[in-house]
């Protein structure tokens, strides 16, 4: 029988893996179909934090208070299972021709996807934290599991991306769609099969469909006072890594041509880039992620993330359609995803050594809803101000005012805490 730390540490590096591997490959098929218009990268971001915010919070909630943590993590991986398949469909529509059809069906994956990220957010870290709480009488550490199953958490999306490289170089794009979400399909079953055996000791308790009154919906918010730092923590390095991987990998592939490589070549070298950013993100991550505590050194960190974050959006906002162009916004998605796996990681941790079981899933809940939030807000600031195809400058000033708001409040908490004292 496998260890509890061994349970949590292997399904931590599978979902991460897959989730970055699959995330890298739905933005590349979006920005490289010409089918589905010249900014459909830009109308994707837009439809999915428009279906996020409708969807993503209620469902999460009610799963959760209807079918508990268990159940709900098995139920998000069947919609992202779900998600895989109408995109597929969607791509197939689109590469046909039937433009309205394939825009409807990749819709309908968003959907999926939202209700998948909703239930997972909400559930997947607190069902294993009460499947290794069973097992030891511990809570997990998932700064300890990041460590761990590396072959598997880097691994996955670099056989993926590969051989999605190879399928595009080698055969039609229609034939290499259909390889590439065959990929994806396989990996989601086995994501429900290995979830729905891992939990089967804690899916003993059901919370009543009842409780989900607006009473109930109101009663998560009030985590956002008992934990203010953390969900602080939590939103900014979650809206960081969110817009990277909604919007700015895809836009590797989209301008992969500033490589200067052969037609033939350029999915290979845009994926070799994503990949060497999720590569350096997760190594650096793991040496910077054991020297921090959000509560103890939150100002430490968020003065350094601020300085990072002001570097890398000034050299992507300053630099043309050129190389260095391509070279800064690899830059930046390497940045986005290291602060999003610290700062997440990190609060996660600290959720699960301070709160109980119900105040965690609120935690997580309430984050989500105030990242989509917080982007939408970006997105629609930088839309009124820049061109579409210069949209990515808006979310870098974006970003550096949020780490900078982060900065402030964490120093405005820790002031009156003192004074308080």
């Amino acid at each position: 029988m496998k260890s509890a730390h061994t349970l949590i540490a292997r399904s931590d590096a599978l979902y991460g893996g897959v989730a970055m591997g699959a995330t890298i490959l739905e933005l590349a098929l979006i920005a490289s179909n010409p089918n589905l218009g010249q900014f459909s990268l830009e109308f994707s971001l837009v439809t999915q934090l428009i279906i996020s915010l409708i969807v993503e919070f209620y469902i999460g909630h009610y799963f959760v208070c209807g079918l508990g943590v268990a159940n709900t993590t098995v139920y998000g991986f069947i919609f992202k299972l779900a998600c895989a398949i109408f995109l597929t469909l969607g791509f197939w529509a689109a590469l046909l021709e039937h433009w309205y059809t394939g825009w409807s069906l990749i819709l309908i994956a968003f959907v999926c996807d939202s209700a998948g990220t909703g239930c997972l957010k909400a559930s997947f870290r607190p069902a294993y934290n009460a499947l290794h709480i069973k097992m030891t009488g511990k809570t997990a550490d998932y700064v300890k599991a990041f460590n761990h199953f590396l072959y598997m958490r880097i691994g996955t999306p670099f056989v993926l991306l590969l051989t999605a490289s190879l399928a595009i170089n080698y055969t039609s794009y229609l034939y290499a769609v259909t390889a590439i979400m065959s990929m994806l399909l396989v990996l989601r079953s086995a994501q429900i099969y290995i979830s729905k055996n891992d939990l089967r000791p804690t899916n003993t308790s059901r919370t009543n469909v009842m409780h989900s009154t607006r009473h109930a919906y109101l009663k998560h918010f009030t985590v956002a006072v008992k934990c203010p730092v953390q969900i602080i923590g939590y939103v900014a390095g979650n809206v960081f890594e969110s817009l990277i991987l909604m919007y700015a990998i895809g836009l590797l592939y989209r301008h992969s041509d500033l490589l200067g490589l052969a037609q033939q070549f350029s999915w290979l070298g845009s994926s070799a880039i994503a990949y060497m950013v999720f590569l350096a993100s997760t190594v650096l991550g793991r040496l910077v992620i054991s020297k921090f505590t959000i509560s103890k050194s939150s100002t430490t960190l968020a003065a350094s993330c601020l300085i990072v974050t002001i570097i890398a959006s000034l050299l992507l906002a300053l630099t043309n359609k050129d190389i260095t162009f391509f070279l800064s916004l690899a830059f930046f998605c390497l940045l986005g995803v290291i602060v999003g796996t610290i700062f997440t990681r990190l609060t996660s941790n600290e959720i699960f050594h301070t709160a109980n079981d119900s105040d965690a899933v609120s935690f997580f809940l309430i984050s989500e809803l105030a990242t989509t939030l917080t982007i939408i807000l970006i997105i629609t600031a930088s839309s009124l101000i820049f061109k579409p195809e210069r949209i990515i400058d808006g979310l870098s000033y974006g970003l550096i005012a949020l780490m900078t708001a982060y900065c402030l409040s964490i120093f405005f908490i820790k002031t009156t805490a003192k004074t308080f004292k």
